[in-house]
């Protein structure tokens, strides 16, 4: 199909280390546990919520590519949010640009083999231009609100907790 021509073209005309081939081969985990020789990258958000090997040369591109690839997700249509700069605890969030190398923004929690996140966040198509565009907004440094505001009794609540479990299993 041309359409799919077309995303394979935009990956490897990115300078992308990995091949369709190779990112048809990445196969999720079902259940991460850390693991001190490979590093996992979780990918979360717009339906997606799953978990990677990855190795210190894949790029921001290259997750494009495999969500493309295994959930037909078309990277006009969202940005990939990680790290502000590099990990750190604290640290804000930012859109990540293709060529960005994962290993690079994760800093220690590459090198230590730490479970890691990319989160992907919708674009909105301009009514003006018809062009994609980010909805994601820099955050420059997180700080967690105080301990009074960051729980209330509703987090408690085991049972209500249970039924959100059942229904995330269920939706796959």
């Amino acid at each position: 199909a041309p359409e799919q021509r077309r995303q394979w073209w935009w990956a490897e005309s990115a300078g992308m280390p990995l091949s369709k081939d190779d990112v048809s081969a990445i196969e999720t985990v079902a259940h991460y546990t850390h693991d001190e020789d490979q590093a996992y990258l979780m990918l979360y958000g717009e339906g997606v919520f799953e978990t990677i090997p990855i190795e210190a040369d894949y790029t921001v591109g290259d997750m494009k590519l495999w969500l493309n690839f295994h959930k037909g997700k078309d990277p006009a249509e969202y940005d990939l949010v990680g790290p502000k700069g590099c990990w750190k605890m604290g640290a804000g969030s930012e859109v990540l640009g293709d060529e960005v190398l994962i290993a690079d923004v994760m800093g220690e929690r590459f090198e230590k083999k730490w479970l890691m996140q990319l989160s992907l966040f919708p674009k909105k198509k301009s009514e003006s231009t018809g062009q994609w565009e980010s909805t994601f907004e820099t955050i420059d440094e997180w700080v967690p609100p105080p301990p009074e505001e960051a729980w209330d009794e509703e987090d408690d609540d085991e049972v209500k907790w249970k039924a959100e479990l059942a229904k995330n299993e269920n939706d796959g």
